[in-house]
């Protein structure tokens, strides 16, 4: 009998598409109720000292003819295709192996004693055979992949800790209760499900840039029912910021408010409690604020230089967090027409391609931007207007703003497949939206998201 062993949390988070293919890979991968058995290959991440992150680079689904015996009480796999695995997917890598089987019936899902003895034993032979001694994750599902249990087991196949399972890119649970204040605040947005709100309720966002377009993002999120935030920006409000952000006024500009603190007090009007915003006064290059971005859910950047996005970008891939990048340009055409545009990117996370990797970010401005400032104007200021400064207005702001809200309610009401990444660019006055083809952005050997 296995012992539980508490030292960290762990979680497994499989993005909803991947999920979706493999559960339907696995429903299909039986003729009656017999079980099945998948594997996915993982990355591990510790974003803190007390937890672990666990995110997918494969995943195999057995059909019938690998399997020895499979019957609606056990299973066994060919050996051959148990070498295929190994040598595939383990032999040379740095992966741990999740081993996600069914039992039958509906309604519950729980280890049996022979799992316990198989995986123990799994588990010995993973650490005694592979140089870089692979983790085993084991979960169990219902014969409907409705309910479930997960853990992990130790190298020595003698203890297991608890593991969370999201198919999601957020560990948000779909539990807890709205406050009869809350409820009443969201009803008109109870059309999309009481644990849509819960989740949007649970959500931890770190802002980086509160200016023109963050401001109006943490306003429309706080809206929607996102209550737990981190704002990140040195900068103060000036009297130039008036003509875009929402609620500042010329006594703020006067009194040199840092923006976090301007933001803050926009989330704190819309929740007089049950709010926590940690504000921070300070770049993103701050080494110190480092732990406090991995920890939330989302990263969202709203700054308006290249260096400041290729740091978020890469706290982004460090701490295996989603990010969300936004962003406006104006220029003025030879005719004297004015051409705008607001672009919303969300790379997928785990890898494939990053803002560097569409040329989102440009590393040469980037490094420009640290460069003196005797050298940097020396350079043509690509998008900026001459002698005006980050050209901005607020209703393109709040475009690109409300859309990224929208974006990110399809995240999490999981209507919206972001995946495998998503690029928006609209463009006025035109005004049509551009989604561009982010698949052929994929670079494995990129230096900054290349597996």
């Amino acid at each position: 009998m296995n012992s539980l062993k508490t030292s960290s949390e762990v979680s497994l988070h499989i993005p909803p598409g991947i999920w979706h293919q493999f559960s339907q890979a696995l429903l299909q991968a039986r003729t009656n109720r017999e079980e099945v058995i998948g594997f996915f290959f993982c990355k591990r991440h510790r974003p803190s000292k007390r937890k672990v992150r666990y995110l997918p680079v494969s995943w195999v689904v057995p059909t019938p003819d690998c399997y020895e015996h499979q019957s609606t009480s056990d299973l066994v796999l060919k050996q051959q295709f148990h070498r295929y695995l190994l040598e595939n997917y383990l032999q040379h890598g740095q992966l741990d192996v999740v081993h996600i089987h069914t039992h039958a019936g509906v309604g519950s899902a729980s280890f049996s004693a022979i799992d316990d003895r198989y995986e123990s034993e799994y588990a010995r032979f993973l650490s005694s055979h592979f140089q870089k001694k692979p983790r085993l994750i084991s979960g169990v599902f219902d014969e409907s992949l409705q309910q479930s249990q997960f853990r992990i087991w130790d190298r020595k196949g003698q203890f297991f800790e608890n593991v969370n399972f999201y198919p999601s890119w957020f560990e948000l649970e779909r539990v807890g209760e709205l406050s009869s204040e809350t409820d009443a605040m969201f009803a008109r947005q109870a059309v999309f499900g009481e644990p849509f709100q819960r989740q949007l309720g649970q959500l931890a966002v770190a802002l980086i840039g509160c200016g023109g377009i963050g401001a109006i993002f943490a306003e429309l999120l706080g809206r929607l029912g996102v209550k737990h935030w981190v704002l990140v920006d040195r900068d103060r409000l000036e009297t130039v910021n008036l003509n875009r952000m929402p609620g500042a006024t010329w006594p703020m500009a006067d009194q040199r408010w840092y923006k976090v603190q301007y933001v803050k007090q926009l989330i704190k009007r819309i929740y007089a409690t049950g709010s926590s915003v940690k504000v921070l006064p300070t770049s993103i290059e701050d080494e110190a604020i480092e732990r406090d971005i991995g920890a939330v859910d989302l990263i969202v950047v709203a700054t308006d230089n290249h260096h400041s996005r290729q740091v978020a970008q890469e706290l982004a891939l460090r701490y295996q967090r989603p990010l969300m990048s936004l962003g406006t340009h104006i220029d003025v055409r030879a005719d004297g027409l004015p051409r705008m545009y607001c672009r919303i990117t969300v790379p997928p996370l785990g890898g494939g391609w990053c803002l560097m990797c569409g040329n989102i970010i440009n590393l040469q401005r980037a490094a420009l931007e640290l460069a003196p400032r005797e050298i940097d104007r020396l350079v043509a200021r690509s998008g900026y207007l001459e002698g005006i400064d980050a050209p901005a207005v607020f209703w393109l702001n709040s475009l690109c703003a409300s859309h990224a809200v929208g974006i990110l309610q399809g995240i999490v009401g999981g209507f919206l497949d972001v995946d495998l990444g998503l690029d928006w660019i609209y463009e006025f006055p035109s005004s049509h939206w551009l989604k561009s083809d982010s698949r052929c952005w994929a670079t494995p050997d990129c230096y900054f998201c290349g597996v």
